[in-house]
């Protein structure tokens, strides 16, 4: 019988010798991560951070950082994963101005070299022993207690927002996550014993801190993948014969072009892919190569988790006839509406409007997304691009996402992204930042002329620029601020 968030991870401490997590050529038993996170808790009861207490803790993706946020977690306090992926001064003054009771950092983490005496700082030695760097004495911060985790999202298209998520939600996330995962063909071995979950997505992504606290609620290995490269996938997939696992669309595109043989990956029976929009022609090209069904899903950081997804059940029965569709809404986790421009809520299937969702595990009050979207009569849900990104130019109201789809169906654009910049004349336009298929060389002439063979004139974007690679966050999703700033010039 499923407990509480804290007792299964204590379950899973008492496996003893098998393999805990692993990264970089480093590995941790189950025995020692039970010695690090005990020493870790004790150490912090110590020096006055309590049970409750806010704590600070970067997202990298090692041993070391998952081992602090794991003992955070369990030992009843609040970890909250700042990003680690800018400068260390920078992941510092974040970790300063979101408030908290300390900030906990692995022995010789280069954060340390950044901060001053004033700084509630605490180092954990890889021994889970701790010592103060700052204040002799602890210094109460907030006055409210909690527990969980607090993460934020991922900041693509603005600031990065926060959001706790409770030890009462976490539990209830990972148990609607296995079940989802049941329909992904997620099953135990003939021991009983469960295979690994590979953690691509970085600690500070609400994808990779749910793979680290699912797996150790189960008592299974974590494979932390840091900077995702397909050979080192594929090994882990041969290694531990793997049933199932995640495959974000950019890495699925690395995975195809690295040319990895089909006979490697001949374990797996199915790729669930969420994080970005899946284009068809990522899946399609997948499946061709390797015969593995992709399985869309969808969900958010605001959501703890995924509310939509495919299993192979439906997959089998409703693929051909919604292929677009991001998966099903899951009975019993979340309701749907779709709202009009105008606020009504619209009630015929399969029409398209702006997307809310009540997430029973999370909250009772509805959340706008500002993704646009349809629900047909079967529960499926496809999205039609974000309401906030609508491109208005001179009057015309131009979607980013069909520009971006006409400008990949040109045989030498490998991805291409949209964005709307301001314009004194017409209010916005757009332009398009785009990458190409290797050993591919259109003209920007051509790009421009095969748009408009395909939109009307003012859909075509006033500047094109072709780049190496298009910026992608830690999580391998777009920058698109990143992406803006290639055009202010």
């Amino acid at each position: 019988m499923k407990t509480g968030l804290s007792d299964r991870i204590e379950a899973s401490l008492r496996q003893g010798s098998g393999l805990a997590i692993s990264a970089g050529g480093e590995q941790l038993s189950w025995e020692e991560l039970a010695v690090r996170i005990q020493s870790i808790c004790a150490g912090l009861s110590h020096l006055g951070v309590p049970r409750g207490a806010t704590v600070a803790v970067p997202g990298r993706s090692t041993i070391a950082c998952a081992v602090l946020v794991l003992a955070l977690v369990y030992g009843g306090r609040c970890a909250r994963i700042v990003n680690p992926h800018g400068s260390a001064a920078t992941t510092l003054q974040v970790a300063r101005s979101k408030g908290g009771d300390a900030i906990l950092l692995p022995e010789h983490d280069p954060i340390l070299v950044e901060a001053r005496r004033s700084d509630n700082i605490i180092a954990a030695a890889e021994d889970g022993a701790v010592r103060r760097c700052g204040p002799t004495e602890a210094k109460r911060v907030c006055d409210t207690r909690s527990d969980g985790i607090i993460i934020s999202t991922s900041g693509t298209t603005g600031d990065p927002k926060p959001f706790h998520l409770s030890h009462a939600v976490l539990s209830r996330a990972i148990g609607d996550i296995e079940s989802i995962n049941e329909g992904f063909g997620d099953r135990r071995r003939e021991d009983g014993s469960w295979r690994p979950l590979i953690q691509y997505s970085p600690l500070a992504h609400i994808g990779g801190a749910l793979t680290l606290l699912r797996a150790a609620a189960q008592g299974r290995s974590t494979v932390i993948l840091g900077k995702f490269d397909p050979e080192s996938w594929a090994q882990t997939v041969e290694k531990f014969n793997l049933a199932t696992t995640g495959l974000p669309p950019s890495m699925m595109r690395m995975v195809v072009h690295a040319q990895i043989a089909p006979e490697r990956l001949e374990s797996l029976v199915s790729v669930w892919s969420g994080t970005a929009p899946l284009r068809s022609e990522d899946r399609e090209a997948f499946t061709a190569t390797y015969g593995i069904p992709v399985l869309g899903n969808y969900g958010a950081t605001e959501f703890c988790g995924a509310i939509a997804a495919w299993s192979l059940a439906d997959h089998a029965k409703y693929y051909d006839s919604k292929p677009d569709a991001v998966g099903r809404l899951i009975p019993g986790v979340a309701e749907a509406r779709v709202r009009a421009e105008d606020g009504e809520v619209l009630d015929q299937e399969g029409t398209v409007g702006a997307l809310e969702f009540r997430i029973k595990r999370v909250s009772d009050e509805w959340l706008e997304t500002g993704d646009l979207g349809s629900i047909d009569g079967d529960g499926f849900l496809t999205l039609h691009g974000r309401s906030d990104d609508a491109i208005v130019r001179g009057g015309f109201k131009l979607s980013p996402t069909l520009i971006s789809q006409a400008l990949r169906e040109h045989p030498g654009v490998r991805d291409a992204v949209v964005i709307g910049l301001d314009d004194e004349r017409l209010g916005q336009v757009p332009v398009a930042a785009i990458e190409l298929e290797n050993g591919s060389q259109p003209e920007i002439g051509e790009l421009r002329q095969f748009l408009r063979g395909k939109l009307p004139p003012y859909f075509v974007p006033t500047q094109l620029q072709i780049v190496e690679a298009l910026p992608r966050n830690a999580a391998m999703k777009l920058d698109r601020r990143a992406i803006g700033a290639l055009f202010e010039s």
